[in-house]
């Protein structure tokens, strides 16, 4: 790669303009009312607050009850005004929860016209109402674990001793980095430790009284998103440490955290500008993008193309992401157009004998409330169909297969979506998919996946990893880091991964105040880290899940080796969360690594709590997440197997 403009000429690139033409931006919900008819709209809006402040003193109502309950209500209120959703849910989450007014009422203004859709169209009675109040009220209901038909159906049964194909003794360079999380709103000087969930800017009248605790540096701190500075540093390190890469995978979010001030402008200019600041750097080398969780608008928000008149309120989207990575030639026009048509995902070959299939994760991800419909379906969104068929055809021309998406289904999804994913990754393991590769956490980290069918978490039981990608944003207290991956480019199996970051969070005021650049060093390498210093990997041998699962093994014993991971989880960060060995967190943590499904998470969290009432290793462990202000949404634990019809008709419900 050539080189490209240096951090001197951020400023061209902002502020920037918007790239929707006027008829793209998101339809009004609201009309302009005459008098008498703006009274009618308040009294039913006081009327409705009324009857759910009057729901939440019941005495009488368990918490799923009423939780439950509050949805019909919603349900009617949506069908009847839908227009006044968005202020009335404004003026509840201002009562009701912890987040700050401007939160709750941008928030609300952006996802109100969504919710009072959803309501609408919602099965309050059956699964989806559970699920709805599982999720948004954690607590409230049990989740009800819906299991996918078992077996999975298969176009073919799995190949007898299927196995990955033999090393070739040649690599290549791969890229990977994730969670761009650009803030072109970040302001040094301003506030570094405020009460928003991203600082670093100027609020205008909600900036926190007082003098400021902590002056932002330009290149970042731990409770902001990306600056520009710090965003074209980590494109110059890419320069430096991967200037041969044969390709790079980007896996998703590039907007910032304010999901309560974005618009959909900001959203697609903001996508655009950082894609074409991806093209400049990286210029000749092909990236292939996959949607965050923060790339739409509403944030989270991705209805499944099964519901036509759902999915056009965000074709603005993929059409306007599918036509950057055409004109940055990163996919075809042929892949453009299947983009369009099927929420931003596409498959494409990168070299011969590679498939690269992506998947937009908001389609099983909880805090999209469109997968609160349909609930009683396997695969309402068809992601799993269109993935099995993909993976069929690459087993019958023998090429291997990349999975890309931005987090793994295995937490903060849904059960049934948990499940199926498990079942495919194994049917398609280890001859067919040779890697899995995602982001979402801001941490570098790595799961092992098992076979659903294995009684014991084992080497053998092993499938296959995901290898989830450092974050470029430091926020939530982690140092930027970039990442490549040795990669025999005949197998396309992983023979080691490299982790470039910055001290960001002990260094950036130093490299302010001395007019120095970030430093990027080689953190470390996964396979002299994590090798069985007992049983050395053979030179040309990949890194299988074998492996990952015998790292895993070798944290229970060795003070040391789990020591490793947990700094290098943060990127080295100095105001990392205190995780130590032996105690419950790093039970909890030896958990995660090999927990394939939600199912799986929640199992080991029971564990874990009972090993926690008992005593076991008090100091280091996690702290569990602050209860819902209103106390009654933590009387029952999620998780609980639980049959909809025989819970209405054991308490007596009728809807």
């Amino acid at each position: 790669m050539t080189s490209a403009p240096s951090i001197a000429y951020a400023a061209p690139f902002f502020p920037y303009s918007s790239s929707l033409t006027p008829d793209t931006t998101k339809r009004q919900t609201t009309t302009d009312l005459d008098p008498a008819h703006y009274r009618t709209q308040l009294y039913k809006s006081d009327k409705v607050i009324e009857e759910f402040e009057d729901l939440l003193n019941s005495t009488t109502l368990d918490s799923c009850q009423m939780c439950r309950r509050g949805m019909k209500m919603a349900q009617e209120f949506s069908l009847e005004a839908p227009e006044l959703v968005p202020g009335v849910l404004r003026i509840l989450c201002a009562r009701y929860s912890f987040l700050r007014l401007d939160s709750c009422a941008g928030l609300m203004v952006r996802l109100g016209p969504e919710l009072a859709e959803i309501f609408s169209q919602m099965d309050v009675d059956g699964s989806d109402g559970y699920y709805a109040c599982a999720y948004s009220f954690p607590g409230s209901c049990p989740v009800p674990k819906h299991q996918p038909a078992n077996p999975t159906i298969f176009p073919k049964p799995k190949p007898a001793n299927a196995a990955q194909p033999p090393p070739s003794g040649q690599s290549m360079k791969v890229l990977h980095f994730s969670d761009w999380h650009l803030d072109p709103l970040y302001r040094p000087g301003t506030e570094a430790k405020c009460s928003h969930n991203i600082c670093c800017r100027d609020f205008g009248s909600w900036n926190d009284p007082g003098p400021i605790k902590k002056r932002a540096s330009k290149w970042g701190e731990p409770k902001c998103d990306t600056p520009i500075a710090l965003g074209l540093s980590a494109l110059e390190a890419i320069q430096r440490f991967v200037p041969n890469a044969t390709f790079g995978l980007f896996t998703g979010d590039i907007v910032s955290h304010d999901s309560w001030l974005i618009t959909e402008k900001y959203v697609a200019d903001l996508e655009k500008t950082s894609y074409e600041l991806f093209k400049k750097y990286l210029q000749e080398v092909r990236l292939y993008v996959v949607l965050g969780n923060h790339d739409s608008y509403p944030s989270d928000q991705a209805p499944a193309r099964h519901k036509p008149e759902q999915y056009s309120t965000h074709q603005w989207l993929y059409d306007h992401v599918a036509t950057v990575w055409e004109k940055n030639e990163w996919i075809t026009s042929i892949e453009a157009d299947y983009a369009r048509s099927h929420n931003a995902m596409f498959m494409t070959r990168p070299m011969p004998g590679l498939k690269l299939i992506t998947l937009n994760t908001d389609l099983f991800y909880v805090r999209n409330y469109y997968n609160m419909l349909d609930t009683d379906q396997d695969d309402p969104s068809g992601l799993f169909h269109d993935l099995i068929l993909e993976l069929q055809d690459s087993e019958d021309r023998h090429e291997r297969v990349w999975i890309m998406g931005h987090m793994a289904p295995v937490t903060l999804t849904l059960p049934r979506s948990s499940i199926l994913f498990q079942r495919v990754v194994a049917r398609y393991s280890p001859h067919v998919i040779a890697g899995i590769f995602t982001g979402h956490y801001h941490q570098d980290k790595f799961i092992v996946m098992h076979d659903p069918d294995a009684e014991e978490r084992t080497q053998a039981s092993a499938v296959n990893v995901v290898y989830q990608g450092p974050s470029i944003t430091p926020l939530d207290k982690a140092n930027p880091a970039i990442r490549w991956y040795d990669v025999d480019p005949k197998t396309f199996s992983i023979l080691d991964s490299h982790t470039v970051t910055a001290d960001i969070i002990t260094q950036a005021d130093y490299w302010e105040s001395h007019d120095l650049e970030p430093e990027w060093i080689l953190e470390y390498s996964a396979r002299s880290t994590y090798s069985d210093p007992l049983h050395p990997l053979p030179a040309g041998e990949p890194l299988s899940p074998a492996f990952w699962q015998s790292a895993v093994e070798r944290m229970k014993d060795d003070a040391g080796l789990f020591g490793k991971y947990i700094r290098y989880q943060s990127k080295s960060s100095a105001e990392a969360k205190e995780c130590l060995w032996g105690t419950v967190c790093e039970a909890e943590t030896r958990c995660e690594l090999q927990a394939s499904t939600v199912l799986e998470h929640d199992v080991c969290e029971a564990m874990l709590e009972e090993e926690g009432a008992a005593g076991v290793g008090g100091k280091g462990g996690r702290k569990k997440p602050k209860p819902n202000r209103w106390k009654r949404f933590g009387v029952t634990r999620s998780g609980v197997v639980l049959d909809v019809n025989a819970y209405d008709r054991e308490r007596g419900i009728d809807f």
